[in-house]
């Protein structure tokens, strides 16, 4: 006797990544299309760029590589000891988000967040959410604000994490002032244009920022 045949057994898994994003209504070919299938080791990271994953949406590669090969924004939050020296000061304090990140050449975080007490954001505040002290201590009585509403703290946060992931993973599929472009780009004008046909807002970018991360 044949037992019964229980259909949720045989489907695939679900692709939590993919379904995260079409629940915000992000289901457009630029953001999805940046979600990969099964890890292949040597695989590049090509298809994980802006241009990359706009490309190739239409036929994408099954064999293509994860792109989830970065830090998560609470790794960062956690300890300054996780952090690239460009968000630190020489006292190896946090810097604060419209001075960073610092080095020769590096385009800067534009100035989009402060303290509700008027005080300019720390790297710190931003990743937290919420105003720290020097070591990372809640802050009472304080709130963090964007100064503009083409930008939430969230976006700062992944703006962040993705920005240090280029710093400190190899061949992140990114370079830092990408990142900072990309936010600085949301932040001034609404969306920022990633290809030459195609433009996210921050809710867009926030989406695309979080498919490099891991844990």
């Amino acid at each position: 006797m044949n037992e019964p045949h229980d259909p949720k057994l045989t489907q695939p898994p679900v692709n939590e990544g993919r379904r995260r994003l079409a629940k915000a209504g992000l289901a457009a070919p630029a953001v999805l299309g940046v979600l990969a299938s099964r890890p292949v080791l040597g695989n590049s990271l090509h298809h994980c760029t802006p241009s990359g994953h706009i490309s190739g949406f239409a036929s994408p590669r099954p064999d293509a590589a994860p792109c989830n090969v970065g830090n998560s924004v609470s790794h960062y939050a956690g300890s300054l000891s996780n952090w690239p020296e460009e968000f630190k000061t020489l006292e190896g304090k946090t810097r604060l988000f419209k001075e960073s990140p610092a080095g020769a050449g590096l385009v800067l975080f534009a100035d989009a967040y402060q303290r509700s007490d008027g005080a300019a954001a720390t790297v710190w505040d931003v990743l937290k959410g919420y105003p720290v002290d020097d070591v990372g201590n809640l802050i009472p009585g304080l709130t963090l604000v964007a100064k503009k509403n083409t930008v939430d703290i969230e976006l700062g946060q992944q703006a962040l994490a993705a920005c240090m992931n280029a710093f400190k993973v190899l061949n992140f599929p990114i370079q830092p002032q990408t990142a900072v472009k990309m936010f600085n780009g949301v932040l001034d004008d609404g969306t920022d244009n990633v290809t030459d046909t195609n433009s996210w807002n921050y809710v867009e970018l926030k989406a695309y920022f979080q498919t490099l991360q891991g844990s």
